[in-house]
């Protein structure tokens, strides 16, 4: 899936991971790693995610993306 420099975060029982070519990929937690999504935001990642209020912020080298969740 790539490099990484940033550390995973996880909330809700779900990892995430970004990886330097831009992938931010959604991992199941538990024993068996399990891929939910992969999104490309076509931008290089080093900054480690950060998750607050059901939102998860990634911020590439030219932008701050804010997901968030409907629940």
């Amino acid at each position: 899936m790539g490099s990484y420099y940033a550390s995973p975060v996880a909330a809700d029982g779900v990892v995430y991971v970004c990886s330097v070519n831009g992938a931010v990929t959604s991992l199941k937690a538990g024993e068996k790693i399990e891929v939910i999504a992969t999104n490309d935001l076509k931008d290089r990642i080093s900054a480690t995610p950060a998750i607050a209020d059901n939102t998860l912020y990634v911020r590439t080298f030219k932008n701050l993306y804010a997901f968030k969740s409907k629940k």
